[in-house]
């Protein structure tokens, strides 16, 4: 009897030890489910986000989650028109442009720290909390493997000036891609700008999305890409596609995406619940599985992927981003015409 009564006040004692995280996860359930949907923009390549969405709405019923789906600089641009009309739709906030969030973080941002993520890797997460770093990859050259042999292929980013592949290439847009402007950072800091003077008069095809150059090439409507995201990459090429990655020499810049809840979104309490979950293990698998590197200690990577410590990585500063996001805008558009 006494030890039957001891486990019977043990197992209250957890239960009611459990009971204020329950309660507080409880309360924010019902507050989400009160607002009824959540409106994420983000920069993620659509069939990611829309799997991310289905696993939420099938964990949380109720709760609806909308996409939005665009480039860094289509969405920064969208948001500061809709609030500056005092239109507010977006409830949480992710793109590539590193140097947005900087703009962002004290009038735009709501800190807030999502659940479990104190056990993270270290460089995917704040101390100020405005935001997490939801996904990184790296930005790589790549090329067609039906028409370009890999004794032709380029070795390194420096390569891609070669006349020999004039018309042969696409180039994708720093104005919509967070992912390019670190590519032209890393670029001009180890060629210069007559590195971009060089690419320009190869002529390239000028495509909006970093992502959006994979079919090209893959379709073998241009022989080689500038640049890409690996993650769209080794995906395509796990389905078969006839690309292949090139690990330039000179290194590659490892680009972060934050992942932020904004200060007025309508959907305040939906918009921590969706944030919760987008960092919690099952979420994070999706996006591992999708040749992303994330900060979740418990992920398992798809065969093919390297490993961040394989990689010559460049990081750029988030404030040298912030600082030559324009001109890095302008002299593109100067120089491709576009």
């Amino acid at each position: 009897m006494a030890l039957t009564r001891f486990l019977v006040l043990l197992a209250a004692a957890a239960l009611f030890a459990a009971s204020p995280a329950s309660a507080a996860e409880d309360a924010l359930l019902r507050a989400a489910k009160k607002e009824g949907k959540v409106t994420w923009y983000t920069a993620v390549s659509l069939p990611v986000a829309q799997e991310i969405c289905k696993k939420f709405m099938g964990k949380h019923p109720g709760v609806e989650c909308i996409v939005h789906r665009d480039g860094s600089g289509k969405l920064y641009q969208r948001y500061l028109q809709e609030d500056k009309g005092n239109i507010h739709v977006a409830d949480v906030y992710h793109t590539s442009n590193y140097g947005h969030y900087l703009i962002l973080k004290d009038k735009h941002l709501l800190p807030y720290q999502p659940k479990g993520t104190e056990k993270f890797n270290a460089s995917f997460v704040t101390k100020h909390h405005a935001w997490t770093i939801l996904r990184a990859a790296v930005l790589v050259p790549f090329y067609n493997t039906k028409k370009v042999s890999a004794a032709d292929a380029p070795k390194s980013w420096k390569d891609l000036a070669d006349p020999k592949w004039k018309d042969r290439m696409v180039h994708s847009h720093p104005a919509y891609s967070g992912f390019v402007t670190n590519g032209m950072l890393l670029n001009i800091k180890n060629h210069g700008q007559d590195y971009y003077k060089k690419l320009a008069a190869n002529k390239p095809k000028i495509v909006q999305s970093a992502l959006a150059s994979i079919p090209l090439v893959a379709r073998g409507e241009a022989d080689v890409g500038a640049g890409t995201v690996s993650y769209g990459l080794f995906e395509a090429i796990s389905k078969g596609e006839p690309l292949k990655v090139v690990i330039p020499t000179e290194g590659v810049p490892l680009v972060s995406s934050p992942n932020a809840i904004l200060k007025k979104a309508p959907h305040p309490n939906a918009a921590k619940l969706f944030t919760d979950y987008m960092f919690s293990l099952e979420a994070q698998q999706v996006f591992a599985n999708r040749f992303l590197y994330v900060g979740h200690p418990g992920v398992k990577y798809p065969k093919g992927l390297p490993t961040l410590d394989e990689l010559k990585l460049e990081v750029i500063d988030p404030e040298v981003i912030k600082k030559e996001n324009k001109n890095m805008q302008n002299l593109f558009r100067k120089l491709f015409g576009v």
